[in-house]
């Protein structure tokens, strides 16, 4: 995973510029021309903060997963069982992809377009994914799922279908999508 650099404002330019334009028209069309071009810093600046354009895009998706991960999880002191946090999750991934031009999830996204599996990119969004099925683990745990790696695996799939579908489609998550998690957690919980 790419490094962890200080802010700057040609930095925060530069991942403004890469989120929009990764997001709008993908990463391998996206060139570093354009890139630098839309954030208005010259290409040497540009490299003085990434050092590969493979840099850029780690630390726009450790960025992106950042927010993503932050919209998604309901508030710690919202004081909602396990269970509840997981529908809240699902609930709140489903009234986002309503928004327009809902882009998807940008692993998912960038997963598709970076299909070598020993690109870091590519090591770097699978261990995003993996870190959202911890997190569903780790909530089934605490619910009392009779088998939480399997309930997390289920939940995995459901959410990465459930992007998937909204992105391709370009309409909002049905509302099955809720009664599908309801029916999962349903089996599984005491």
């Amino acid at each position: 995973m790419a490094e962890t650099i200080p802010s700057d404002d040609v930095r925060d330019r530069v991942l403004t510029s890469a989120r929009r334009l990764f997001n709008g028209r993908g990463i391998n069309v996206t060139g570093v021309d354009l890139l630098s071009e839309t954030a208005g810093v010259s290409k040497r600046s540009l490299y003085q903060r990434f050092r590969t354009k493979d840099d850029l895009i780690e630390a726009y998706l450790a960025e992106e997963m950042s927010c993503v991960l932050a919209d998604l999880l309901p508030p710690a002191d919202a004081g909602l069982s396990p269970a509840e946090r997981i529908m809240a999750l699902f609930a709140t991934a489903r009234r986002q992809s309503e928004i327009d031009d809902y882009p998807g999830c940008p692993v998912l996204n960038t997963a598709a377009e970076i299909r070598d599996p020993a690109h870091p990119v590519r090591v770097a969004a699978v261990a995003y994914k993996k870190k959202m099925q911890a997190h569903f683990e780790a909530e089934a745990r605490l619910a009392g799922a009779a088998d939480p790696g399997q309930l997390a695996e289920q939940l995995m799939m459901l959410f990465d279908g459930a992007m998937t579908y909204a992105s391709v489609r370009k309409e909002p998550m049905p509302e099955s999508l809720l009664t599908a998690v309801r029916t999962l957690l349903d089996a599984q919980l005491p």
